[in-house]
Protein backbone atom coordinates (compact mmCIF):
# COMPACT_ATOMS: atom_id res chain seq x y z
CA UNK A 1 0.00 0.00 0.00
CA UNK A 2 1.24 3.47 -0.92
CA UNK A 3 1.21 6.16 1.76
CA UNK A 4 -1.49 8.70 1.00
CA UNK A 5 -0.87 12.41 1.26
CA UNK A 6 -2.97 15.11 2.88
CA UNK A 7 -1.49 18.58 3.13
CA UNK A 8 -2.34 22.25 2.91
CA UNK A 9 -0.60 25.49 1.98
CA UNK A 10 -1.39 29.18 2.22
CA UNK A 11 -1.44 30.91 -1.15
CA UNK A 12 0.36 34.05 -2.20
CA UNK A 13 -1.81 37.19 -2.57
CA UNK A 14 -2.86 37.69 -6.17
CA UNK A 15 -5.08 39.93 -8.26
CA UNK A 16 -6.12 36.87 -10.32
CA UNK A 17 -7.91 34.98 -7.50
CA UNK A 18 -9.36 35.26 -3.97
CA UNK A 19 -8.09 31.86 -2.80
CA UNK A 20 -6.32 32.03 0.59
CA UNK A 21 -5.53 28.34 1.19
CA UNK A 22 -5.36 25.07 -0.75
CA UNK A 23 -5.43 21.46 0.44
CA UNK A 24 -4.40 18.32 -1.40
CA UNK A 25 -6.12 15.09 -0.36
CA UNK A 26 -4.97 11.83 -1.92
CA UNK A 27 -7.69 9.19 -1.61
CA UNK A 28 -7.22 5.44 -1.51
CA UNK A 29 -8.98 4.74 -4.83
CA UNK A 30 -10.63 7.93 -6.10
CA UNK A 31 -7.68 10.08 -7.18
CA UNK A 32 -6.49 13.40 -5.81
CA UNK A 33 -8.60 16.35 -4.69
CA UNK A 34 -7.32 19.89 -4.55
CA UNK A 35 -9.63 21.88 -2.27
CA UNK A 36 -9.56 25.68 -2.46
CA UNK A 37 -10.62 28.06 0.33
CA UNK A 38 -11.61 31.70 0.61
CA UNK A 39 -10.31 31.85 4.19
CA UNK A 40 -7.29 30.77 6.23
CA UNK A 41 -9.74 29.42 8.83
CA UNK A 42 -10.71 25.73 9.03
CA UNK A 43 -13.94 26.08 7.04
CA UNK A 44 -15.42 23.93 4.26
CA UNK A 45 -13.80 24.37 0.86
CA UNK A 46 -15.12 26.92 -1.60
CA UNK A 47 -14.49 24.55 -4.52
CA UNK A 48 -12.42 21.54 -5.50
CA UNK A 49 -10.55 20.11 -8.46
CA UNK A 50 -9.88 16.44 -9.22
CA UNK A 51 -6.65 14.92 -10.58
CA UNK A 52 -5.41 11.47 -11.53
CA UNK A 53 -2.11 11.89 -9.72
CA UNK A 54 -0.39 13.92 -7.04
CA UNK A 55 2.14 15.60 -9.34
CA UNK A 56 -0.65 17.06 -11.50
CA UNK A 57 -2.38 18.52 -8.42
CA UNK A 58 0.88 20.00 -7.14
CA UNK A 59 1.72 21.51 -10.54
CA UNK A 60 -1.78 23.01 -10.83
CA UNK A 61 -1.46 24.54 -7.36
CA UNK A 62 1.97 25.95 -8.17
CA UNK A 63 0.81 27.41 -11.49
CA UNK A 64 -2.45 28.98 -10.29
CA UNK A 65 -1.82 29.70 -6.61
CA UNK A 66 1.98 30.12 -6.51
CA UNK A 67 2.56 27.38 -3.91
CA UNK A 68 6.03 25.91 -3.56
CA UNK A 69 7.22 22.61 -2.06
CA UNK A 70 8.32 24.47 1.09
CA UNK A 71 4.78 25.89 1.61
CA UNK A 72 3.08 22.51 2.19
CA UNK A 73 2.19 21.38 5.71
CA UNK A 74 1.45 17.66 6.10
CA UNK A 75 -1.66 16.75 8.11
CA UNK A 76 -3.31 13.51 9.16
CA UNK A 77 -6.01 11.85 7.08
CA UNK A 78 -9.55 12.67 8.24
CA UNK A 79 -11.20 10.38 10.78
CA UNK A 80 -13.79 8.01 9.35
CA UNK A 81 -17.04 9.85 8.53
CA UNK A 82 -15.37 13.26 8.85
CA UNK A 83 -15.18 15.96 6.19
CA UNK A 84 -12.17 15.50 3.89
CA UNK A 85 -11.78 19.23 3.31
CA UNK A 86 -11.50 20.20 6.98
CA UNK A 87 -8.38 19.84 9.12
CA UNK A 88 -10.15 19.24 12.44
CA UNK A 89 -12.24 16.06 12.95
CA UNK A 90 -15.61 17.51 11.90
CA UNK A 91 -18.55 15.59 10.49
CA UNK A 92 -21.79 16.73 8.98
CA UNK A 93 -24.84 15.41 10.78
CA UNK A 94 -28.30 16.33 9.51
CA UNK A 95 -27.90 20.01 8.64
CA UNK A 96 -25.25 20.84 11.22
CA UNK A 97 -21.63 20.07 12.03
CA UNK A 98 -20.13 18.13 14.93
CA UNK A 99 -16.56 18.29 16.20
CA UNK A 100 -14.87 15.29 17.82
CA UNK A 101 -13.09 16.64 20.87
CA UNK A 102 -11.99 15.03 24.15
CA UNK A 103 -13.47 11.67 23.15
CA UNK A 104 -16.98 12.82 22.20
CA UNK A 105 -18.91 14.66 19.51
CA UNK A 106 -20.31 18.15 20.13
CA UNK A 107 -22.22 20.48 17.86
CA UNK A 108 -20.15 23.31 16.42
CA UNK A 109 -20.87 26.42 14.35
CA UNK A 110 -18.38 26.88 11.55
CA UNK A 111 -19.26 30.50 10.84
CA UNK A 112 -19.83 29.96 7.15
Amino acid sequence: MIDKVRKYALTKPSTSHDIKKVMIYETEHDGIYLFVYLSHRDLPAHNDFWFDDLEDAEHFSKAYFQTSKADWILIDDPMESCQHDLIRPIRRKNNSYELFENGSWRMVELGI
